[in-house]
């Protein structure tokens, strides 16, 4: 089964053992519930562990994990990602996930520019990372560039402004 990046470990909260979470997932609510299965990456392995509990504070998520309440138990997790597996049962009918995006073929005006690497998701918008005859090519996720996505073809059709891809070097 699939897992997805549900968010980052960005520090500890507190002397009772919260770890603080910077979210990147659409379900907070659900994916930091009580009773939940996250799975925490160290060195490449996941780490399976159960939230015991959830809030949120100042915009973080703060989760206890396998009911350690003591900070020294819990420091070793920071800076690490933490992820869950897919559930399709959250999304809405023509909704997908950001990884599904990775692998899809990308074309500009219907001439295929490159496959998609990674999907960068950051404050302002997110950015599709495309392999474009070996150099990254960098495009904002946003209507105006981005016009047609079709997850079961993997394929994702754009309209770049001219000068946007550099095919001169």
């Amino acid at each position: 089964m699939d897992k997805v990046r549900i968010g980052k470990i960005i520090n500890t909260f507190g002397i009772r053992g919260e770890l603080k979470v910077l979210s990147m997932t659409d379900f907070p609510d659900e994916r930091f519930a009580p009773g939940a299965h996250m799975f925490i990456r160290r060195q490449g392995k996941d780490i399976d562990v159960e939230i015991t509990s959830h809030r949120v504070h100042k915009g973080y998520d703060l989760v206890t994990i396998n009911n350690l309440r003591d900070i020294n138990l819990v420091e070793q997790y920071k800076g690490l990602e933490c992820y869950a597996f897919k559930d399709e049962e959250l999304l809405d009918e023509d909704e997908y996930y950001f990884n599904d995006l990775v692998g899809c073929k990308v074309y500009n005006y219907g001439e295929l520019i490159g496959e998609v690497e990674d999907v960068y998701e950051n404050m302002y918008q997110d950015i599709l990372a495309v392999d474009h005859n070996g150099k990254r090519l960098m495009i904002p996720y946003v209507e105006a560039f981005v016009k047609a996505i079709d997850i079961d073809e993997k394929r994702i059709d754009v309209e770049l402004i001219k000068g946007f891809i550099d095919d001169e070097d």
